[in-house]
């Protein structure tokens, strides 16, 4: 853990002594779970905060990330944004028909979720149905959003560029047999293959962190098969540790990268 002046629990009670505290301080650290509300009053009472997650919470989800892939001309696949499902099936009068979905295979995001949940490859009718089904059940919940994207065949690998402070690392998640990358859905760390193409993407991420001033996070990228040509998948503002080697090791490397952005602060 980092140690503070003062320390408060990320879900514990807010009251105005904290607040108070807040205005006094010359830095704040927060968690990787932090809430937009509580992001935004540290952001409101001290000038400097991190990790700097204005873009996080500006643009949320695989929504969001669509959108900041847009306004910044990111390139990433062919996607198509829907706030909800009734925009999909055309259920309002003024739509006058339901859109025109990609052709099968394409692949189908809800605009929460990590770890690969929420994230469907849609093959034919039946599994858009079930993925529409669970996207109804979260809208129950208040979630809302999702994304189509195009399908890219005969992936086997992404590249996962992980952003703490000024530390920038990338290993490959491989998966020769499925079409999910993620460790925790089956695949396989690799941090030695193609170290020019791990250069590559690792100097994409850090020139649009350079843009957005996102200062923790991991990033998903792809390369065409035999190609240096990228594309960004998405953003992950809390990710796993294992292609770290771990959370102490994890921890270790926050720590080293807060202390140096706490001198930089002054």
């Amino acid at each position: 853990m980092i140690k503070g002046d003062i320390f408060y629990w990320e879900r514990g009670i807010l009251n105005e002594d904290m607040v108070r505290n807040l205005t006094k301080a010359r830095a704040i650290i927060l968690p990787q779970t932090v809430s937009r509300e509580l992001y935004s009053l540290c952001h409101t009472m001290c000038a400097n905060v991190f990790p700097n997650y204005g873009i996080r919470f500006q643009w949320e989800g695989k929504v969001g990330d669509t959108m900041l892939f847009w306004s910044y001309g990111i390139p990433h696949p062919k996607t198509w944004i829907f706030p909800r499902v009734e925009t999909m099936v055309g259920d309002h009068p003024e739509m006058g028909c339901r859109p025109q979905l990609p052709d099968y295979p394409f692949v189908m995001k809800g605009t929460s979720g990590g770890e690969g949940s929420h994230i469907w490859l849609i093959r034919d009718s039946q599994d858009l149905k079930q993925a529409t089904e669970i996207l109804k059940h979260l809208e129950i919940q208040g979630i809302f959003g999702f994304v189509l994207q195009e399908f890219i065949p005969n992936l086997k690998r992404d590249l996962r560029v992980v952003v703490i402070g000024d530390h920038i690392q990338s290993y490959w998640r491989c998966n020769k047999s499925g079409f999910y990358h993620n460790i925790a859905k089956g695949g396989q760390i690799d941090a030695r293959s193609d170290p020019e193409l791990q250069a590559i993407g690792r100097k994409a991420v850090k020139e649009l962190c350079l843009q957005t001033g996102i200062n923790l996070a991991g990033f998903d990228l792809v390369f065409s098969e035999g190609s240096n040509i990228f594309l960004f998948i998405e953003i992950n503002y809390t990710f796993g540790r294992i292609g770290l080697e771990g959370s102490d090791a994890f921890y270790e490397l926050l720590k080293k990268e807060v202390e140096q952005w706490l001198k930089a602060c002054g």
